[in-house]
């Protein structure tokens, strides 16, 4: 169900990642440095409101439906000031990566509003000094990569820049809310025995398949509840720092590995990663990835035989995701309907912990694009981002490029990691043995004291 204009029902795969919000809070923060032009802090933020009133996505909000008979609507609304927050007390690196920190402890209502900007800095990052923008955004409103769309969108050099807000919604949310619940309650049956013929075709479409990839990895240090203190961490280096030879997604993982398996030694049933990869069909949802599980091979010692092992997993996740078995799961998850749905979210046991994880660590890998967004008068200096943590995952990477920068993050909590800057040593001790000695004269393991 589509509505005229902005109003818009929500795809199933967004729909689940809104109400998987209410027990594992998982908002996106997307960190871009922009070189610091003296301007003050309020003209970038007149700027940032001036400019987001122009990016479609960053006019919705999430309208529920009563009763939960259908699934939540995406409704028209305008940018509030109070979106743009500046953080003039934040005068160095490494308060700007603990005040990130506090801040995903508040997370975003996003029936009133479904994304917040912060300015933090000036400060020296690792790329010279700058501003910090932080774009904090529901995760139903974009995976990885339309997120980074957004943000394009938003810091994009002002040139012709189409207006989001000449668009309203065909009718009060509230009445469209009522009518969906109306509509629903009367569909319900019809869904019901849609899911139960989806259900059965995605059973045999399973029992066809032949079993493929890995069942999983033990627990590990790293795989218990991380409690609510957070640990941010950032490395950022050349392109040229990781090998050319593969993408850099592989040879990321491959500087993860070596550092895991310092960090951890040798875990009996090895090491694997939890990668998100984007799919390659377009679809409706503004979520269009999984979470794949990829052996991190640490039985091959030589790093480029161990990236080429590394690659062949992720090429094998890609392919099997279009597997017809694969595809009738994904036509039945959708078809659950909506009540259904939130009802098992809200009966999820975050407190249980799994005998088996799909990897030890999270890695989730984006490009963000050409090196060509401005704001303030000052360009881009490098992006990153910090992957959510979860009661089973204590540590998350982040692997994000823009231009032929990249950044390596880390995630995790004190109660995880109490050393994190050791880690972070070893990470940079992994980037110079990958790249060949190239990694240490760009990389900031340890943020920079001022």
């Amino acid at each position: 169900m589509s509505y005229r204009a902005g109003m818009q029902r929500m795809a199933p795969a967004d729909a689940r990642t809104y109400w998987m919000s209410e027990a594992i809070p998982n908002d996106q923060f997307l960190v871009y440095s922009f070189a610091d032009q003296g301007v003050p802090l309020d003209r970038w933020a007149d700027e940032l409101r001036r400019r987001s009133r122009d990016v479609a996505d960053l006019t919705r909000r999430v309208r529920d439906v009563p009763a939960v008979l259908d699934r939540p609507l995406w409704v028209t609304c305008g940018v509030d000031d109070s979106q743009v927050r500046l953080h003039r007390d934040v005068t160095s690196w490494p308060e700007c990566l603990d005040r990130i920190a506090t801040l995903m402890s508040a997370q975003l209502s996003p029936t009133r509003h479904a994304w917040r900007a912060h300015l933090l800095g000036p400060v020296t990052t690792p790329r010279g000094r700058g501003v910090v923008v932080v774009l904090q955004i529901c995760h139903a409103l974009g995976d990885g990569r339309r997120a980074a769309d957004i943000a394009r969108k938003l810091f994009a050099p002002d040139v012709f820049r189409p207006n989001a807000t000449s668009h309203t919604d065909g009718m009060p949310p509230a009445v469209a809310a009522g009518a969906a619940a109306a509509i629903g309650g009367v569909l319900l049956p019809v869904r019901l025995g849609r899911m139960i013929w989806r259900g059965g075709c995605a059973y045999r479409a399973a029992r066809r398949r032949r079993p493929t990839g890995t069942a999983g990895y033990p627990p590990t240090v790293l795989n218990r509840p991380p409690g609510d203190r957070r640990s941010l961490r950032v490395i950022v280096v050349d392109r040229d720092a990781l090998p050319r030879e593969h993408t850099v997604t592989v040879g990321a993982l491959t500087v993860i590995s070596i550092a895991l398996a310092r960090h951890l030694g040798m875990p009996r049933g090895g090491i694997g990663a939890e990668l998100t990869v984007g799919r390659s069909r377009p679809t409706a949802a503004r979520n269009n990835f999984r979470n794949v599980g990829v052996d991190l091979h640490l039985e091959i010692a030589d790093p480029v035989r161990r990236s080429t092992a590394i690659a062949a997993e992720i090429a094998l996740a890609r392919d099997a995701d279009d597997e017809p078995a694969r595809i009738a799961q994904r036509r039945a998850d959708d078809a659950v309907p909506s009540i259904l749905t939130h009802w098992g979210v809200r009966h999820f046991d975050v407190d249980r912990r799994p005998d088996r994880v799909t990897g030890v660590t999270v890695v989730s890998s984006v490009y963000r694009g050409a090196d060509d967004l401005a704001l303030g008068g000052g360009r881009v200096q490098f992006t990153t981002g910090f992957p959510t943590l979860s009661p089973a995952q204590g540590l998350t990477h982040g692997v994000h490029g823009i231009g032929d920068t990249v950044a390596i993050s880390v995630t995790t909590s004190p109660e995880i990691m109490p050393d994190v800057d050791g880690y972070m040593g070893l990470l940079d001790e992994a980037l110079t043995q990958v790249g060949g000695g190239r990694a240490g004269q760009d990389s900031s393991g340890s943020p920079p004291r001022e």
